[in-house]
């Protein structure tokens, strides 16, 4: 019921932003998010909302920023961040306009 109020469909873009700064700021491996996605998809969360928290969740490095400084200097490496939470709700946008169409 809880995933339902904050991620859910019907929780709209809302719903995204949160789930693309939860995304943003946590450092998860790739192999523990996808079946984590999975089982809030199943729990009732959305795909749109489930699209910005994976795409976040493996574009935007709010963890790894210091060490994004050090390679790739604080301006690449924030203007990479900011570039790419952006994006995320484009990818969200489509996955969510794709699975309207497939489901």
């Amino acid at each position: 019921d809880t995933i339902l109020k904050i991620i859910g469909a019907e929780s709209g873009w809302l719903g995204v932003v949160l789930a693309a700064i939860v995304g943003a700021i946590t450092l998860i491996p790739g192999f523990v998010a996808f079946p984590t996605a999975a089982l809030l998809l199943n729990g009732g969360a959305g795909y749109m909302q489930i699209g910005a928290f994976i795409s976040t969740l493996m574009m935007v490095g709010i963890v790894t920023l210091p060490v994004e400084f050090k390679y790739f200097g604080k301006r690449l490496a924030i203007y990479r961040n900011i570039l790419a939470f952006f994006f995320s709700f484009l990818v969200a946008f489509v996955i969510g306009q794709v699975m309207e169409v497939v489901l």
